[in-house]
């Protein structure tokens, strides 16, 4: 074998190789905090991807951008270079986007699907690309028999109203009672000297704003 021929079968298998020790790219860590998703797109795959986002992923479906933590955007586009089990060696190419409210993209990629004899293989290539964002977003959720399990708990923010600061209050004071068979001094020292004072002899009469003491012999007789 010459040199030449040595060298390209050398890059061939080289080539066919994974790379060994090749670290997989870190994905955003704000990808973790994203919940609700709307999904933005006038296309085939951007449809599928509506109809299942809830299902294939531990993601919601947000039905405006206001509403939503991202936004995943796809485009697709047709190729007939490289399908494998079309006739006619169409296929859809789809790429999406997650973008951050601030603008920053967290995520993106990109999947390819041959096209069927009723479809054009933008459907499969969607799901490929909710796949990859599930295992990115959420490595340690798993699909089970009943869907997927190991999601996190979605956190709803605390919408009410926030509460005054608690304000301290004074100590509440106990209301000034007369009671029968008090003296006159007793009364005086609890309301004061009474605003009218009538002496009828026996019966004495303290009469104060709101209330009037009866004495009789000294003593409080009644009070109205």
């Amino acid at each position: 074998m010459s040199a030449r021929k040595y060298s390209v079968a050398l890059l061939v298998i080289l080539a066919s190789v994974p790379a060994m020790g090749r670290k997989k790219a870190d994905t955003d860590p704000r990808i973790q905090q994203v919940r609700r998703v709307f999904v933005k797109g006038n296309n085939e795959a951007a449809v599928k991807a509506r109809e299942n986002l809830s299902k294939w992923t531990c993601f919601s479906l947000a039905k405006n951008t206001a509403e939503a933590d991202a936004v995943l955007e796809f485009s697709q586009q047709q190729s007939v270079d490289g399908a494998v089990f079309s006739s006619n060696r169409e296929r859809s190419i789809v790429s999406a986007e997650l973008t951050s409210k601030d603008g920053d993209v967290l995520w993106s990629k990109s999947a390819t699907g041959d096209a069927g004899l009723i479809n054009t293989g933008a459907g499969s290539a969607a799901r490929s690309v909710l796949g990859h964002l599930q295992r990115d977003a959420f490595p340690e959720a798993k699909l089970g028999f009943r869907g997927l399990q190991g999601c996190p708990e979605v956190t709803e923010p605390d919408k009410s109203p926030p509460q005054p600061e608690s304000v301290s209050q004074a100590p509440a004071i106990e209301p000034k009672e007369i009671k029968l068979g008090m003296t006159l001094v007793d009364v005086e020292t609890i309301l004061g000297p009474p605003a009218t004072k009538v002496d009828l002899g026996e019966k004495v009469l303290y009469k104060y704003k709101d209330m009037t003491v009866e004495f009789h012999d000294g003593k409080v007789s009644d009070v109205r």
